[in-house]
């Protein structure tokens, strides 16, 4: 009994152990499971003691364990994917950056050469008016380059007397809201005056405050020499314009003055007073015909009558004969070689006299007037007045006289501009347009109490004509001839027809080509024609010569006519053969001159 007693007892006691430690054991390997991270294992609850209750807690803690993780996974993941997204978008805005600064980097280095290729000059100023920055081009004008620009006050590109007045330039740049534009003189590295087209605008920031000025600029110094040449020539234009319509008219008074005169000589009864007085009249209506042709010599549709010359033969004949008798004396540096020109030999030779005498003029003292001439061709001289790849015979012509203000040089090719009292002060204006007819052009450069020099450039040729010298004979006319007269002006009437009378010919006086064209054509109706006509190139408000003379060339292609005019110059006038004329006189004239013209129309077969 005792034995079964212990041995219950231990069996009891073993049953009892074995229920206590076994939720005890599933304890602690589900604490062993929750340290290696596994939530999901329960302990059995069996019982609702204290070891239940105990396994039943365990089971809750890790229960709310795995929902933690659970929910720390879930937030982990989260953080993940918002990291993950973060770091794209990182990448994309790096990755913007990066483009945004090589956008940048390529439109800056774009600008850089935008502003360093730019044909104009580009300069940064400071608020001290100083040169932060320029370009090329602007080295390329001033000559200084960057290094040497930095820093540069602008004071260095400016002459001298415009530095006082910097802070004005500089306040009216900094205030103007829309820019400034202005043409000036400037002043390179080597001291050289160029000038120069400028636009400046201010740079200011949001604020209103300024930070500087940027000016833009181009040099313009040959442009502004070809305005300047152009302006001369359309006043010379509209004054040739003037001076013709003068020349023409006076040449008309002249006519009838000249012709009474001339006619008033020829009495047999005059006293040697009367016959003096009418000379020297005579005389000075021939000093006013000279004061015409200098009119018509730039008048607008007067042209020289040009040949090949030899220009060193009229250059030294015509500066030696201006200087003869005077304290002045020429140094002629001219080369044997030196080019032909296809010039009127009187017009050039009024070129040479009209720029020496002014050259000796500014010598009173005396001195050395130096003409040198000179071949060149236009792409080695750079003058931007010549013409590509042609050849120019360049004449310089020097003198060390007190020279001229650089405030006149722009005026002195005006017509009757003059520092001097005697004087027309038509030398020069004829000087222009004499050479501005033969296609050349002339340039002057001064220094006052230095000297002057005119530079003439005139197209070479390579033709070399040999001038007619044979004087052609002329042979008596036939008594009885009538003539036809075509001229407008009353006075030139009167006078045509007191010569032709006193010559014994037959007149009919006509006022206009429509006139004329009537009148010869009754004639021709009659089984005639006249002998001759004289016809007056120039008829305002009607038919004139030429035209007129078209006309009777149709009519009768045999027809024999004289051309009058006062324009000396015409094309008409010059090469009237062309024309159908068979002579030519020009107005005023004296009762020998229209003799010696019929005679060559009578002498000279039809153009035809």
């Amino acid at each position: 009994v005792s034995l079964f007693a212990v041995f219950l007892s231990i069996l009891i006691t073993i049953l009892l152990t074995s229920r206590i430690t076994r939720p005890i054991s599933q304890l602690k390997n589900s604490a062993a499971a929750i340290i290696d991270g596994n939530f999901t294992l329960q302990v059995p609850a069996n019982s609702n003691d204290e070891i239940g209750q105990l396994a039943d807690i365990f089971n809750q803690m890790t229960r709310k364990l795995q929902q933690s993780f659970a929910e720390r996974d879930t937030y982990r993941d989260h953080l993940e994917e918002l990291v993950t997204e973060r770091t794209a978008k990182l990448q994309e805005e790096i990755h913007e950056r990066r483009q945004i600064e090589a956008h940048l980097t390529a439109s800056e280095e774009h600008l850089r050469l935008i502003i360093d290729q730019s044909p104009m000059g580009i300069i940064l100023w400071d608020t001290h008016f100083h040169v932060r920055q320029w370009n090329h081009a602007a080295e390329t004008i001033f000559g200084y380059s960057e290094d040497e620009a930095s820093g540069l006050p602008a004071e260095a590109l400016l002459p001298q007397s415009m530095h006082q007045h910097m802070d004005k330039i500089w306040h009216k740049m900094a205030t103007a809201a829309e820019g400034i534009r202005s043409r000036n003189e400037n002043v390179t590295r080597e001291g050289k005056i160029i000038q120069c087209d400028w636009f400046n605008t201010a740079i200011v920031d949001s604020s209103g405050k300024v930070l500087g000025a940027l000016s833009l600029i181009e040099n313009v110094t040959e442009r502004s020499q070809i305005e300047k040449e152009i302006l001369k020539l359309e006043k010379l234009e509209s004054t040739g314009l003037l001076a013709g319509g003068i020349a023409h008219d006076f040449n008309n008074i002249l006519t009838g003055i000249l012709g009474n005169i001339n006619l008033a000589q020829l009495s047999d009864n005059l006293p040697d007073k009367t016959r003096n007085l009418l000379i020297a009249a005579e005389k000075a209506s021939i000093r006013a015909k000279s004061l015409t042709q200098q009119l018509l010599t730039f008048a607008k549709g007067g042209e020289p009558i040009k040949e090949a010359t030899c220009l060193k033969e009229v250059i030294e004949d015509s500066a030696s004969f201006v200087l003869r008798g005077g304290t002045a004396s020429a140094q002629f540096i001219l080369p044997d070689d030196l080019w032909h020109a296809r010039v009127d030999r009187d017009q050039f030779s009024q070129v040479i006299q009209n720029i020496v005498l002014n050259a000796r003029h500014a010598m009173p003292q005396g001195g050395t007037i130096t003409i040198e001439g000179k071949n060149i061709h236009s792409d080695a001289d750079g003058s931007p007045l010549l013409a590509p790849g042609s050849r120019y015979i360049r004449i310089a012509i020097r003198d060390m006289g007190v020279g001229i203000p650089q405030s006149m040089l722009d005026k002195i090719f005006d017509p009757y501009f003059s520092t001097k009292q005697e004087g027309s002060g038509l030398g020069l204006a004829i000087t222009l347009s004499i050479i501005q007819k033969h296609e050349g052009h002339i340039q002057v450069l001064s220094t006052p109490e230095e000297g002057t020099e005119f530079v003439i450039y005139l197209p070479a040729t390579q033709a070399i004509e040999a001038k007619n010298t044979l004087q052609e004979d002329l042979p008596s006319v036939p008594s009885m001839v009538e003539v036809m007269i075509m001229e407008d002006d009353s006075e030139v009437q009167d006078v045509l027809t007191a010569m032709l009378s006193s010559l014994g010919y037959k007149t009919t006086v006509t006022s206009s080509g429509e006139e004329a064209l009537l009148q010869y054509r009754e004639k021709m109706e009659t089984g005639k024609t006249f002998d001759l006509v004289i016809a007056d190139l120039t008829i305002p408000g009607g038919m004139g010569g030429k035209e007129a003379m078209d006309a009777l060339l149709v009519m009768d292609p045999a027809v024999r006519a004289i051309v009058s005019s006062g324009y000396s110059n015409d094309p008409v006038m010059s090469d009237y053969r062309k024309y159908g004329f068979r002579s030519a006189i020009t107005k005023p004239y004296i009762l020998q001159e229209v003799k010696n013209a019929i005679a060559r129309a009578f002498s000279s077969k039809s153009p035809a």
